[in-house]
């Protein structure tokens, strides 16, 4: 078995396991298994963050295999995450997946 090979079943059988790490959400109306990741939100300081005219914002970092994906994701697409839409503030690709970083 290659490093991909390997790297592809952990994906499946830990990090995007249901019953470890991945939970079901919905892109586009179409569930798949993703990690939302509220420890890089807090350390990149992008949660809730309210502005002195009254603003909120409100960011999600997910992390998504590209195999669930029809498209690859670019920065200012709008992207429908759990039936809310949120333009896409940043991307990092790597080996069979994406984190991508929303903002609203």
């Amino acid at each position: 078995m290659t490093f991909k090979e390997q790297l592809e079943k952990d994906f499946d059988h830990t990090f995007f396991n249901l019953n470890e790490f991945a939970e079901l959400h919905r892109v586009y109306g179409k569930e798949m298994h993703i990690i939302v990741d509220s420890e890089t939100l807090l350390q990149l300081n992008l949660g809730k963050t309210v502005y002195s005219d009254g603003i909120f914002t409100d960011n999600i970092v997910f992390f998504v295999q590209k195999k669930y994906l029809d498209y690859e994701p670019v920065i200012g697409q709008i992207i429908e995450f759990d039936d809310v839409t949120y333009p896409v503030d940043n991307i990092l690709s790597y080996i069979g997946g994406y984190t991508i970083i929303l903002t609203g």
